[in-house]
């Protein structure tokens, strides 16, 4: 029978015994990779441990909490070593407990406080904070503690070389960074460090190598909370970092700094840390940029007038110097187009380029097509390109071309058909020149699909999609009021996610009937005319779609969710706000 005690004394006891549980459990030998769980729940009890002076006048119901946390960790499964599964759920249960204590605690107007720093708190402070650290030899007794030596186990005990080789790429980001989970899934496609197989494209590959890392608690997912089942971004916990910082150096994968910790150029990886590193080599004494594999910015925003390393690189696979960064808001900018993107038609096997989010870039120059082993072409929010080259045909190995968010693109090049192998092509412009919807048509691997249809476009020509069998997510973006769908007859039945944006249509049209799409799971649409759901179709209900989302309808008025009898969570939101993509 628990006791109720004051919170500073359960909040000792809770943490006593989850010592207690923790060794049991160790001794048993549990899977090591349930340490983590252990020790995230001991991190945010010792935070509420430093805030239970402010909390007086609700001593009641946060002692009832306590008093449930105590009967959760006073379990005699913790000292069975057949019941991993069990104490897995154990644990995530009382997690979920932790959270509805912080959320009670949070409804006074006092912040809450653990005794560790937020996600999103910048580089610079942290590296101030390492470096008291430093002073202090807190820092060295961190990579030389017991935690650490669990941590280490637990990335022993991972099986597959694979996933260990994309888990030591995240040890060169500044600590606490929220990070973008393309860009990186695209930088281990480049190295080869993920490859497509029998099943899967390598893209999936990363996928389910990145889920991995989430399961197994080397990384916390950054929940969108517009979106809250899709992740795509993420941050490394601070002592995973570390402990991946020890083994990249152990096994010569990187060498680091002395604190902040830097990742060190060596002969295979390059890094980009401060602005001046673009004016002069970027290879220590004895090493070659000819035989450098990657070269990747982690924080240089400026790209100045001299990158006289870039015409040098014979072997590179991949090149990102773009935004890896989470937030849009992180700006990179190059003073001279010319300076960066002219020597790039040398780089013949350069797999992976990435120039997202950089500005001043108006144009790619011709060039590029020269790139004849280029499997990625990330331009992502490049804002001021106005043109692509206008043949792209010679770049037959593209899979992904992402030209979102680049809103001065007017219309497509010739040769966009002939890449057969481009499985993902996003901000495909309907305009009225050069290439078309159907021009896609030859495009049988295409998987990902997203069109902005112009003021000048027609829809019409969307009616072909109909034959890319293979299309699994689609979306279309309507700009200007002479936008229309008449024309528009019916959709590959093989989508999963349909993503349409500023519809300019009130009614549902025939083409987004339930029977005409059988097997979709998510139907976002956001912005737009549309007033209602309802439909003639004889199947009335969407079997399949278990992700809504319904935002920014001005006139839309009656809520039928009803339709959706598989929803696993959906969002509502009819407040007119600026589409947000």
């Amino acid at each position: 029978m628990s006791i109720r005690k004051k919170p500073e004394e359960a909040v000792s006891v809770l943490l006593g015994r989850l010592k207690k549980a923790k060794e049991a459990a160790t001794e048993n030998a549990v899977d090591s990779c349930l340490v983590f769980k252990f020790n995230e729940i001991e991190k945010e009890l010792n935070g509420i441990k430093e805030f239970y002076p402010k909390i007086k006048s609700w001593e009641k119901g946060v002692t009832d909490q306590f008093c449930a946390l105590e009967q959760g960790l006073d379990d005699d499964i913790f000292k069975d070593p057949e019941m991993e599964t069990e104490i897995s759920r154990k644990l995530d249960l009382i997690k979920t407990d932790i959270e509805e204590l912080k959320s009670l605690i949070s409804t006074v107007d006092i912040s809450f406080q653990p005794n560790y720093e937020p996600a999103t708190r910048g580089y610079d402070h942290d590296q101030t904070v390492s470096e008291e650290w430093v002073n202090l030899g807190i820092e060295d007794k961190i990579f030389e503690s017991k935690g650490m030596s669990r941590l280490l186990a637990s990335f022993h005990c991972v099986e597959s070389p694979q996933v260990k080789m994309c888990l030591l790429c995240l040890s060169i980001f500044p600590e606490k960074s929220v990070i973008k989970k393309k860009p990186i899934i695209y930088w281990w496609m480049g190295e080869g460090l993920v490859a497509k197989n029998n099943n899967q494209t390598a893209e999936e590959v990363g996928e389910q190598v990145f889920q991995q890392l989430i399961y197994q608690g080397f990384i916390k997912p950054n929940i969108d909370p517009r979106a809250k089942w899709s992740v795509n971004s993420f941050v490394v916990y601070p002592w995973v970092r570390r402990m991946l910082i020890i083994v990249a150096k152990e096994n010569g994968f990187l060498q680091f700094t002395t604190p902040p910790r830097r990742p060190l150029n060596c002969k295979r990886r390059a890094f980009l840390w401060q602005e001046n590193d673009t004016y002069n080599s970027i290879v220590s004494d004895g090493e070659r940029e000819q035989d450098l594999l990657t070269v990747f910015n982690v924080k240089v925003q400026y790209l100045g007038t001299r990158i006289d390393w870039l015409a040098k690189l014979k072997k590179a696979e991949v090149l990102q110097m773009g935004r890896w960064q989470n937030s849009s808001s992180h700006h990179i900018e190059v003073e001279d187009q010319a300076l960066l993107l002219n020597d790039l038609g040398s780089q013949k096997k350069l797999k992976y380029l990435s120039l997202r989010g950089i500005s001043r870039i108006e144009a790619l120059p011709p060039s590029i097509v020269k790139l004849v082993s280029l499997q990625i072409l990330d331009l992502r929010a490049c804002h001021n390109l106005e043109k692509l080259p206008k043949d792209m045909s010679a770049m037959k190995n593209l899979t992904h071309l992402d030209i979102s968010e680049c809103y001065l693109l007017e219309s497509m090049p010739k040769g966009l058909q002939h890449l057969l192998d481009l499985q993902v092509l996003k901000g495909f412009v309907l305009g009225d020149i050069s290439c078309t919807i159907g021009d896609l048509a030859r495009i049988k691997n295409l998987r990902k699909l997203s069109i902005r249809v112009s003021n000048q476009g027609d829809t019409g020509p969307l009616m072909t999609l109909v034959g890319l069998s293979d299309l699994r997510i689609l979306t279309i973006s309507w700009t200007g009021e002479s936008s229309s769908t008449s024309s528009l007859a019916a959709l590959p039945q093989s989508l999963r996610k349909l993503d349409l944006r500023c519809v300019p249509f009130e009614a549902v049209p025939e083409w987004l009937w339930p029977s005409r799409l059988p097997d979709l799971e998510k139907l976002y649409i956001r912005g737009g005319k549309l007033s209602s759901l309802d439909h003639t179709d004889t199947d009335r209900e969407w079997k399949a779609v278990k992700y809504l989302r319904l935002e920014y309808l001005t006139e839309f008025e009656i809520d039928q969710c009803s339709l959706f009898p598989q929803l696993v969570d959906f969002k509502i939101n009819l407040i007119p706000v600026p589409l947000q993509s």
